[in-house]
């Protein structure tokens, strides 16, 4: 790649520093993450300054554990800069140095004039250790690259969404990955080969990942932030002990398409089904009848509609048969129903209420109110409503031992439907999430009708 002006390396610190082509800033490495990346003079940045692009390995399964990421020992230094363009060498290492971890990362120009980030990763278990590795079921456990695209979407509520899908690319054939917030089968297990391509679109500068020679990928697409997970698989079945001497390897390419290579692509799109996910009950914020399915939402409104969520706490979960029941309902035939086959504790939750997910801020001293109706079969089982609320400021917030729980008396068994209530006490500081709870315990079978949540000004 031939350069009219050179690209020089800016040091910050003993894992950091600034890139830049000529007199312009093209990107920022910050304790080995890609931050601020500006392919494309006068654009926006594809990836900003909040979520960086790791340039070292990971494994996606509690990868804040400092022996599940590899950015200890962190350094960075400079192969090669100038004309030809910009070489830095990225290593780290998990704290107890049991994985090694080496990427070298080429800041060149492509034809088009934008600037492209070739990067080849290298994965190494030392002799005489081992580093053990926990399965993900929706991609390859050791993660070499994660991209949150700027813009793609805003935890605050505040700004726009930017792009409004993610494409892969298989030679001739593309298939189209919808944004939505469903955990459901086309986003997870995208298998990747060299030379496949995966891009967000359709904006006028689209982000793309291009993977070059390396080990086999899956990637996988995040519900929440539609950010995208890219791995290697470290073995089949639970649990995987890598071995000393391993060695894995993955390269790949990150730059960007104009608008018009991005719409031809997506015209020619197969898009990739949910699946039976397409069932799923959606959060709708009015009175809940439960009829609204992610199948009935419209194309404007899928992408911003939030799911009902299972969850099993306690028991097998093969014990447990959580649905939308459309022949059970209070005064129509939609309800959520939980049936318990042995004893169980599990509930139906909505867990998107509050700023981050578009909705107002709530205010502080406000009450929250939750109402619904519940029928119960079976002597040997309870259900209840709860409201499950985290405070700003106080512990984090994908931490469940962080929240407070605020919940009805349970109801049993009796005949016909029973209208329960739960209200808290003035929340001061005021909430930053709110969780919807519909929960069941012991045996028998639970249906859960016309719900209302209300935020109360005292």
């Amino acid at each position: 790649m031939k350069t009219p002006a050179g690209f020089t390396f800016q040091r910050t610190g003993r894992d950091g520093g600034r890139v830049r082509l000529g007199r312009r800033r093209v990107a920022v490495i910050r304790r080995l993450e890609l931050v601020d990346f500006r392919p494309v003079a006068g654009a926006p940045a594809v990836v900003g300054t909040d979520v960086g692009v790791p340039l070292y390995w990971r494994q996606y399964a509690n990868h804040q554990d400092p022996e599940r990421r590899l950015n200890s020992h962190s350094r960075l230094e400079v192969l090669r800069s100038g004309h030809a363009g910009l070489v830095l060498r990225a290593t780290g290492a998990t704290r107890s140095r049991g994985a090694l971890s080496t990427y070298e990362v080429a800041f060149g120009v492509a034809r088009d004039g934008t600037v492209v980030v070739e990067v080849r990763a290298r994965l190494e278990v030392p002799p005489r250790v081992g580093w053990r590795v926990t399965p993900q079921a929706d991609h390859g456990e050791l993660a070499f690259l994660t991209l949150w695209p700027a813009g793609v979407f805003s935890p605050t509520g505040a700004e726009p969404k930017r792009y409004q899908a993610c494409l892969l690319q298989h030679g001739g054939r593309v298939e189209a990955v919808a944004h939505h917030h469903l955990e459901s089968p086309d986003k997870q297990r995208l298998r990747l080969r060299p030379g496949d391509r995966f891009a967000w679109v359709t904006e006028d500068w689209n982000p793309v990942v291009t993977l070059r020679e390396g080990d086999r990928a899956e990637a996988g697409v995040c519900a929440y932030m539609w950010d995208t997970h890219f791995g290697l698989r470290a073995g089949r079945g639970g649990a995987q002990t890598l071995g000393p001497g391993t060695v894995r390897t993955a390269a790949y390419a990150l730059g960007v398409i104009g608008r018009a290579e991005a719409r031809r692509l997506a015209e020619a799109a197969r898009l990739r089904s949910p699946g039976r996910a397409a069932a799923t009950p959606m959060y709708t914020g009015a009175r809940h009848k439960f009829r609204a399915t992610f199948a009935s939402m419209t194309p404007a409104t899928a992408n911003t509609a939030w799911p009902w969520q299972r969850e099993v706490t306690e028991g097998r979960a093969v014990d447990v048969d959580q649905r939308r029941d459309a022949t059970v309902g209070r005064g129509d035939r939609c309800s959520l129903r939980i049936r318990h086959r042995r004893a169980a504790r599990s509930c139906w939750q909505a867990t998107t209420l509050g700023p981050s997910f578009g909705e107002p801020a709530f205010r502080s001293g406000g009450r929250l109110r939750l109402t619904g109706w519940v029928k119960v079969a079976g002597d040997a089982g309870s259900a209840r409503l709860a409201l499950r609320v985290h405070r700003a400021g106080r512990g984090n917030v994908f931490d469940s031992a962080a929240y407070e729980i605020y919940s009805c008396r349970a109801s049993g068994s009796a005949r016909g439907w029973r209208r329960l209530s739960v209200t808290t006490p003035p929340l001061r500081p005021a909430p930053d999430r709110v969780h919807l709870r519909l929960e069941f315990a012991g045996e028998g079978t639970a249906w859960f009708d016309d719900l209302v949540f209300i935020r109360l000004a005292r």
